[in-house]
């Protein structure tokens, strides 16, 4: 059965969740609504996964910086400063170094190989290290906020994109 979904279902489930309606839940409704449902939907229901807010935001921060999503990476920074990441910590998250908290290390190790064997088969080092570090639901939950987190990504590169061209013409 095939079901429509409106701009307005997609705000009233943004400002029941997030208590306002973000830009690219805007940007997103513009163009595609059931795109913005999927995206708004999913950010909400993934703020159950199995990790801290810290741990989320640094793990939205390396998709982010791997997807090159500018937007994100600011937005991201900024969370995690204000919920008390050092500024070197944000950096190292950014540029792939490592952190001074040994479980974000490898959360985000563990982000970048799924990140990179998601789109083939897993090399054994990389099944070895996501088995002998992350239970499954923590695995599964990375491959979500991957998958949720990269609709924003392509989108404010898209919307980069078009505005850097629709300037200089």
């Amino acid at each position: 059965m095939k079901q429509t979904i409106t701009k307005e279902q997609v705000y009233d489930i943004a400002t029941e969740n997030f208590g306002l309606i973000p830009g690219i839940i805007r940007e997103l409704a513009e163009r595609s609504a059931a795109t913005a449902y999927l995206f708004t939907y999913g950010t909400a229901i993934m703020e159950s996964a199995s990790f801290s807010h810290i741990e989320m935001n640094a793990i939205e921060l390396k998709i982010s910086a791997l997807n090159h999503c500018e937007s994100c990476i600011k937005g991201h920074s900024f969370l995690l400063q204000r919920a008390g990441m050092t500024e070197s910590d944000i950096t190292a998250i950014k540029t792939g170094s490592p952190t001074g908290n040994e479980r974000i290390n490898m959360l985000l190790q563990a982000t970048e190989y799924i990140f990179f064997a998601g789109g083939g088969e897993y090399p054994g080092h990389v099944i070895q290290y996501l088995q002998e570090n992350l239970s499954e639901k923590e695995l599964v939950d990375i491959i979500g906020l991957i998958a949720v987190k990269t609709i924003a990504n392509y989108t404010n590169n898209y919307l980069a994109t078009v505005k850097k061209y629709s300037v200089h013409q």
